[in-house]
């Protein structure tokens, strides 16, 4: 994710008519802060020296004045060897990115390929990129395209209603607000198999999203203890620790190690 976040970086700035030249130390503070909130959760690596070097990888993309090469141990480059570098989005790409319209198409590109849509909005606005992105419909990757098949099964196995709060309301025979959830986000490599789904009320849904909430091997409601606001107690301190509703097959029931991915790298711990 943290390559994903440089290159929306480098992007935004070209996309608001910023020089294609980016020296590591003007751009390093934003980065690691961009790191912080949307890289993933738990982790120790926040350094934005990373994915500065290491996206020269792709360089029809990213040309680096620094290469692994030029680092003394190229799988652990120090801050102090990228001071005073610069970098560049690759050329052809910045004249692809001279269009409105395919500068949108990249940016929902890589939204949609690394972050679900909770985060979306969050990442253009820290981004000053909300007014400069069209809103336009993009395709996405085979990897993204939402199996119905996965939807029907997960709302059949949790009776369309929401496994935590049991939200289930309906507009005639139409069922509203009620999500087929991944709890291994697809971004992150999860799967549309049962085992990685779970039905939600758009609330929960969102909130496990951003890992304000998640679920523990004994099926039980965490709650993030940097959540607040109001009614707190309402919607979400209510349900802490208290088991979720889980489907009577229990080949169907969330498997235990999309949990542990979960708690590991999406929820955010106190």
């Amino acid at each position: 994710m943290h390559k994903p976040l440089l290159l929306l970086l480098a992007v935004s700035k070209v996309i608001k008519g910023g020089e294609n030249l980016f020296l590591f130390d003007d751009i390093e503070e934003e980065l690691k802060l961009l790191i912080a909130k949307y890289g993933l959760k738990n982790t120790k690596v926040t350094n934005a020296q990373y994915p500065f070097v290491y996206l020269a990888s792709s360089p029809a993309l990213w040309q680096c004045s620094v290469s692994r090469k030029d680092i003394k141990i190229p799988d652990a480059v120090s801050r102090r060897e990228v001071l005073g570098k610069t970098a560049q989005l690759n050329e052809d790409f910045t004249h692809y990115l001279s269009l409105p319209a395919n500068a949108s198409a990249v940016v929902r590109y890589l939204l949609d390929a690394y972050w679900p849509e909770a985060y979306h909005q969050d990442i253009l606005s820290d981004l000053d990129l909300s007014n400069k992105v069209e809103e336009m419909q993009v395709l996405r990757s085979r990897t993204l395209a939402r199996d119905r098949s996965f939807v029907l099964e997960v709302l059949d196995a949790y009776e369309r209603k929401c496994a935590i709060c049991g939200y289930s309301i309906r507009l005639g025979d139409i069922l509203i607000g009620i999500d087929a959830c991944h709890l291994k986000p697809i971004q992150h490599f999860g799967d549309d198999h049962i085992s990685n789904g779970l039905a939600l009320c758009k609330l929960h849904h969102w909130a496990l999203d951003r890992g304000a909430i998640s679920i523990n091997s004994e099926y039980e409601v965490m709650v993030s203890q940097k959540l607040n606001g109001f009614r707190l107690d309402d919607f979400f301190v209510s349900y802490e620790r208290k088991p979720i509703h889980v489907p009577r097959n229990s080949a169907k029931q969330i498997c235990n190690e999309n949990i542990k991915y979960h708690n590991r790298y999406v929820f955010v711990k106190g």
